[in-house]
């Protein structure tokens, strides 16, 4: 059972958000800690914590460390995506072009 907190954010939210703010930079040393501190993969806590960002509850909560997250988030999205630029070629084909 998870117990929430009086704002609506579940504990186990509240942790995952405080542990974002005291290790804000992605290294090796961070994974090592999500793998100890939360039992999951650092794929899976990312991906927890990318849900968790959306909410209206940790946006109430934490406003400025969740408003940072989905600035980060929506950057490398957009990195993402102007790697994957597809120009057609000459046969009406895509393909995959650095910009």
């Amino acid at each position: 059972m998870t117990t929430s907190l009086p704002d609506g954010l579940p504990e186990f939210a509240e942790h995952v958000l405080a542990f974002e703010h005291e290790r804000p930079r992605h290294d090796r040393t961070k994974e090592a800690e999500i793998r100890v501190t939360f039992a999951m993969s650092p794929a899976r806590y990312y991906q927890v914590l990318n849900r968790l960002i959306d909410t209206p509850a940790a946006l109430a909560s934490e406003p400025q460390l969740v408003n940072r997250l989905q600035r980060l988030r929506t950057a490398r999205t957009s990195a993402r995506a102007a790697r994957r630029f597809v120009a057609p070629n000459a046969d009406g084909e895509g393909r995959e072009e650095e910009r």
